[in-house]
Order: structure tokens, then sequence, then C-alpha cells
């Protein structure tokens, strides 16, 4: 082979090597695309009780009785209940923020669950569905129901450049009955909310944050003598 025959070779392979990789790119690319928006992002958070104080010993005549937590209520005024809160994006945009294993109406339940057996009451493992009526209380759900309901349970994050600006609320009503008389006998309403600047975004500060205002609200619903003298009251009625 001459050479410009090998020189006219060498150039046509030189064109080719780069178009070669650009095309490579360019699918990868467009994979990658098509791959973020058929996956949409949201954030899944841990919803549990977090003691925010020292929890104050229910009193002795509260220990005594079991108490059987119905999952809650969900009257939040939105279109899917399963959500919890959103990120907002510098865009504008909404991320959904989700809880991470089971819905808020269980996740309340678990978390009033946690509360009450820290402060020393005997909390039944069953967990029957009730809808806050005294007329569908069933004899086999022991001595004394607690139900309720959502009223308010939100966590938003604004996305800025500088800084990220946190908030919550929550707002819970509790419900107490007697199974064995079919009669609710004590209600309260409860909430709490916060706010955080900080330079950092994490699903960690979300979760701490929805936490935090979910325990107080329980906390200040329960704490002191008044839940154990409304149950001792109840109980020694005939």
């Amino acid at each position: 082979m001459d050479e410009n025959a090998l020189s006219k070779e060498t150039s046509q392979q030189a064109e080719t090597y780069p178009r070669r990789w650009t095309g490579v790119l360019v699918c990868l690319g467009l994979l990658l695309f098509l791959a973020g928006c058929g996956a949409p992002k949201l954030y899944n958070i841990d919803m549990r009780y977090e003691p925010t104080k020292t929890i104050r010993p229910a009193p002795n005549d509260g220990r005594k009785y079991s108490l059987t937590v119905t999952p809650f209520i969900d009257e939040r005024k939105i279109a899917d209940t399963v959500l919890i809160g959103r990120v907002i994006e510098r865009d504008g945009a909404p991320i959904p923020i989700l809880p991470k294993y089971v819905k808020p109406t269980d996740a309340v339940a678990a978390a009033l669950r946690s509360l009450l057996t820290q402060a020393g009451y005997a909390v039944a493992p069953d967990k029957p569905v009730w809808d806050l009526k005294e007329a569908s209380i069933q004899p086999a759900w022991g001595t004394l129901l607690v139900g309720g309901t959502i009223d308010e349970l939100d966590v938003t994050c604004l996305d800025n450049l500088t800084m990220k600006r946190y908030t919550a609320k929550a707002r819970v009503t509790l419900v107490f009955a007697d199974v064995q008389k079919k009669r609710i006998f004590y209600k309260i309403t409860s909430e709490s909310s916060s706010s955080l600047d900080h330079i950092v975004f994490s699903e960690e500060k979300l979760q701490s944050q929805i936490n935090g205002v979910l325990s107080d609200a329980m906390e200040k619903a329960v704490e002191g003598p008044e839940v154990g003298r409304r149950i001792t009251e109840a109980l020694r009625q005939p």
C-alpha cells in the first residue's frame, strides 16, 4: 500500500471513531433520561413516636386496665391521604413525601401505643377497626378503647438555593371509650407545630420534624393526671 492510500485510510478511521463514541453517548443519555421519566422522585420517612420530654407515669388506677388502640381515621382535607407532605424544589415542582412502612392512620396509632406503653399503661396487641361510634364497640375489645382522628399531619420543605426551610404540623383527636358499657367518656384534641431553617436538606430532617410534632401532640393529649382521672371515673360508674 502506498503512502497516499495509507494516509487516506488513517484519516477515515479518525473520522469514524468520534462519530461512534458520539452515538454511544447520545444513546446513554437518552436511556438515562427515559429512566428518570419512568421513576418519579419521592421521599420515604419512618413515622414513629420519639419522646420530646420526660414521660410522666400513668396513675396506678390507669395501669390496671388494658387499653386497646385502634387505627386512626384520617380526616385531612386532601385528595391522597397516603401523603404526609412535600418537598418544593427551586423550580416550584413538588416532590411527595410518604410514610416508609405503614399508612398514616396506622403510624399514628402505633405512636400512641408506644407513648401509652412507656407511660405504664397495659396496651393490648389487638388492633380492631373502630368508626368512633358507641354502637359499633364490640365486647371482645377488652376494657378500654382508644381511637381518634388525624385532623392535620404535614411536613414541608422549601428547598431554596442557600437555605432549606422545614415546617411541620400535627393535630389529632383522641377518643376514649368504656368497652363493656359501650360508652365514650372522654375526647381531647391536641396539636403541635415546628419550623427549622438549615443549609442542608435530608430525609432525616423531614423525619425528625414530622415525628417531633406528632409525638408532642400525643404527649400533650395524655400527659398529666386528666386521662387517668377520666379513666378511673368512667370505670367506677355503674
